[in-house]
């Protein structure tokens, strides 16, 4: 029998015995029931056991400390290294070099030019090459004796590159011609060669040489060196001869004397030896000055710094010492927009036929007089900086006390009047100069400068033959690499000339103003291509006739055109 027949037995039984047990009920359950209202079932409140059940714990796990050791073991990694391509840069290419070069020109009053250039290309072991130019004129003068002129130089040059140091040697050649041409022919008849060119020609010849041996570290620890050794030999048509012999030596290094907080330390020596022996009609001497110049120099915030001294001795028949301050600082006062700075200094210089003859080359070499000038003191001041990254500025004014300031004055011992003596006084001069430049790239530079001077002779009445203001503008404009522009105004004030008038028992000394001057020029180039170019050049466009020396009156407008050729 299977369990769920045996349950159903089960509960008929229990069914038939309550009927037999409670008969009254089963009768009342026949009954009418009346329903007052819907049947609202009710829940009684339920009372929660507030008793949380507890699992007592009877164990007791007894806890034992266990000491245990790890051993280190070095497990070996790899990295496999992935190699990264170089990034290709594409390097500009190097501009192309010409060994040679060649210009010629021709203008107006018989004006020949002619240039040279020889040199090898790119190396990075020596460089060799030669030079020669020739520029002349054979014009006239109205109503003057012949100008003409003559300047031809020429030369060869050689470097050699060592891994720290350079070898260079050189020798030069000049020779320079010209004439007295300074009075009028007409006013002389009575001197039976006074149109004769030769006897007023007077020529300088140059010849010379000189070695350079210095240091190219990187590393600036190291002891910087410069020497170079020079020699020319000068001689004119009047029997004066000039010797000059010039050894210069610097060293130079950085040092830290003062703490890390001065920046660009640096203790240089600078030594000169700078010997001559003139010769000419009434004197033969010997001279020399030997300079020793030490300087140390440094930086501190925005002050840059440099001390020295500059001990000079003049030694001729007797040795004299002069001692001058070689000082200067800088402000940087705006991360080089605006600088200010001054200094003190000073030095010895001897006169010589050269420079003598290159700023004035009408001088009396027969008779020429030599000495030393002693700029005693120097003293300057000024600004400078930029205004964008095309506009530059600067300004100074400067102060100096000068022994035997060289002058030229005519020599009135000369029937024609037309050659100059060197003479000598002390001054005072005050030079106030002002510089502004603007470039942008190389498509156009144009640059102004003036200088103001003013001079206070302890003897002479004016300072003879030097022009108290000059100012200069040039612009240069390159059009596309193709056509090139420059232009050039010179402005200059009179200069004092002194002359004498001899027609009294007593010669009385007269000045002469010569009249300054406004002399533009003009200069155009052609680019025909990279090897090939042509060029006009215009001068004294005004057509201004001045003298920059008295007697002496320049050429008026002059033309000069040619070529330029390289390969």
């Amino acid at each position: 029998m299977n369990k769920s027949y045996s349950h159903s037995i089960y509960k008929a039984f229990v069914l038939c015995l309550i009927c037999f047990a409670f008969p009254n009920y089963l009768k009342a359950q026949n009954e009418d029931v009346i329903i007052i209202e819907t049947y609202k079932p009710v829940i009684s409140d339920a009372f929660k056991i507030q008793e949380n059940p507890k699992i007592p714990d009877s164990t007791d796990v007894e806890k034992y400390s266990t000491t245990y050791q790890v051993n280190p073991v070095l497990y070996g990694t790899k990295f496999p290294v992935e190699p990264i391509k170089p990034a290709k840069m594409i390097g500009e290419p190097l501009t192309k070099f010409y060994k040679s070069y060649a210009k010629l020109g021709f203008g107006n009053k018989t004006t020949p030019l002619a240039e040279f250039y020889y040199s090898n290309l790119r190396s990075t072991s020596q460089s060799i090459g030669f030079y020669f130019n020739h520029f002349s004129s054979s014009g006239k003068i109205k109503k003057y004796a012949f100008p003409g002129f003559s300047n031809n130089d020429a030369g060869i040059y050689a470097k050699k590159f060592y891994k720290y140091h350079t070898l260079t040697a050189n020798v030069d050649y000049k020779r320079d011609v010209v004439h007295y041409y300074g009075f009028e022919p007409s006013k002389f008849p009575y001197i039976y060669d006074v149109n004769n060119k030769d006897s007023i020609k007077q020529r300088l010849m140059d010849i010379g040489g000189q070695l350079k041996f210095f240091s190219t570290y990187v590393d600036s620890t190291k002891l910087n060196h410069y020497f170079d050794l020079k020699y020319h030999n000068a001689s004119d048509l009047y029997d004066a001869v000039e010797d000059n012999i010039v050894f210069n030596a610097l060293l130079n290094k950085n040092v830290k004397f003062l703490g890390k907080s001065i920046k660009n330390q640096n203790l240089s020596l600078k030594t000169k030896v700078d010997f001559y022996n003139d010769k000419n009609k009434i004197d033969t001497a010997g001279s020399a000055v030997i300079s020793f110049i030490p300087q140390f120099s440094a930086s501190y915030d925005i002050i840059r710094f440099n001390l020295g001294f500059n001990t000079s001795i003049a030694a001729c028949d007797s040795s004299d010492i002069f001692f001058y301050p070689v000082t200067n600082i800088n402000f940087n006062l705006v991360d080089n927009i605006f600088i200010l700075y001054a200094g003190i200094d000073g030095g010895l210089e001897k006169n010589n036929l050269v420079n003598l003859f290159s700023e004035n080359p009408f001088i009396n070499t027969k008779t020429l007089n030599l000495q030393y000038s002693n700029t005693k003191s120097r003293f300057y001041a000024g600004f400078r900086g930029s205004i964008s990254s095309y506009l530059s500025f600067n300004a100074n004014i400067a102060k100096s006390k000068i022994d035997n300031l060289p002058l030229f004055v005519n020599d009135s011992s000369l029937n024609l009047f037309n050659k100059f003596n060197v003479i000598y006084d002390n001054a005072g001069i005050t030079n106030l100069h002002t510089e502004i430049t603007y470039q942008k790239s190389e498509k156009l530079k144009i640059m102004l400068t003036s200088n103001y001077y003013e001079y206070k002779m302890n003897v002479e009445k004016r300072a003879w033959h030097k022009p108290g203001m000059n100012v200069q503008l040039s612009v240069n404009y390159n059009l596309r690499n193709k056509i090139i522009l420059k232009t050039e105004v010179f402005a200059l004030n009179g200069v004092d000339a002194k002359c004498y008038n001899t027609t009294g028992q007593v010669p009385e000394i007269l000045i002469k103003q010569l009249k300054g001057t406004v002399d533009f020029n003009l200069g155009l180039e052609y680019r025909y291509s990279k090897i090939l170019s042509g060029f006009i050049n215009f001068n004294n466009i005004g057509v201004i006739n001045y003298q920059k020396w008295y007697n002496y009156p320049t050429y008026s407008f002059t033309a000069l055109a040619g070529i330029t050729y390289s390969f």
